[in-house]
């Protein structure tokens, strides 16, 4: 039975982590800009806050549910926004780097910024609760809150499926950095931000309907 539920978890994670999205598009652009564990660390941030959500599904805190649900359009303008800042400071590190090619040690960017921005990006996206709900529902663990060990084995089994899908995919872009110059990584650069300023007009325009 502990070994189904944090199977259950794993597989959460993955469901979560693995569609390509705002945080992905982060996670590869930093680790080929930056380095791996830039690319680790921002998706690190994403599988903290899926653990979150896990936590409040699992231990069915119907209350904060509900809030969320009732504050989709605030979490959906939130998030736009962070997505359009993280994508002008994309372009605007880059740039910088541009001018400063010829003068010393290039700035790096800080793990902390990492991780805490795709943080919030990932806690205030408020389709990460109802996709647990619907798989709660898919995979019959509806009834794993009613244990406060099984509700964190759960939410232990969604960090690590997402933390390891995070890494696999800071471990692959990796590989590929160093065939990559300075004009490559301008443009991964300007179509990360391109993508970003895609996902964020989009969560713009659909908070409005909620």
């Amino acid at each position: 039975m502990t070994d189904l539920i944090i199977i259950n978890g794993f597989i959460f994670g993955l469901v979560l982590a693995a569609p390509v999205g705002p945080v992905g598009v982060l996670c590869v652009q930093r680790t080929l800009s930056e380095g791996r564990m830039h690319g680790l660390l921002s998706g690190l941030g994403a599988a903290v806050a899926d653990a979150i959500y896990g936590a409040i599904a699992a231990f069915g805190v119907s209350a904060v549910q509900l809030w969320i649900v009732d504050h989709q359009s605030s979490l959906r303008t939130i998030g736009g926004i962070v997505l359009l800042l993280l994508a002008a400071k994309t372009l605007l590190v880059r740039s910088n780097r541009n001018n400063q090619k010829n003068v010393g040690k290039l700035h790096t960017e800080s793990l902390l910024q990492d991780f805490i921005s795709t943080f919030l990006l990932a806690i205030t996206n408020p389709v990460t609760m109802l996709t647990f709900a619907g798989l709660f529902v898919t995979l019959g663990a509806t009834d794993v809150g009613d244990s406060v060990n099984n509700a964190a084995l759960l939410v232990f089994g969604v960090f690590i499926g997402s933390a390891l899908w995070w890494f696999a995919l800071a471990f692959t872009a990796n590989l590929a950095r160093p065939y990559l110059d300075g004009g490559y990584q301008k443009w991964v650069a300007r179509i990360s931000a391109a993508i970003l300023i895609s996902f964020g007009v989009y969560a713009l325009l659909t908070a409005q309907f909620y």
